[in-house]
């Protein structure tokens, strides 16, 4: 069954940028596009590559391994090599904490 886990404060990530969050053994790369938080899995769908350490800019995200690149508010592939869209998790903020909801 699915639950939120508290992933951080509101305010940790600021506008335009993007921070890694570890719950249990998951890396999430967590985006503020906007004002609005999105979280994928910090992995590039081509080898893997760290979306978390990539260049997000104009609401796109470049893979720092091979430049692959995803648009940021819905995880879609945009260029090659990505091996397909990314995997989104839900996010909620509540009483001052954001939230990301982990499946089983």
């Amino acid at each position: 069954m699915a639950s939120y886990v508290k992933a951080g404060n509101d305010g940790d990530v600021a506008p335009g940028t993007v921070k890694c969050i570890r719950i249990g053994d998951r890396k999430i790369a967590l985006f503020n596009e906007n004002g609005t938080l999105v979280a994928f899995d910090d992995a590039c769908t081509h080898v893997g590559g760290p979306l978390s350490e990539g260049l997000c800019e104009n609401g796109i995200v470049t893979c720092p391994w091979h430049s692959a690149q995803f648009r940021i508010a819905d995880g879609t592939a945009l260029t090659p090599p990505a091996g397909g869209n990314l995997h989104r998790y839900p996010v909620r903020v509540e009483a001052g904490a954001i939230e990301i909801e982990i499946g089983d």
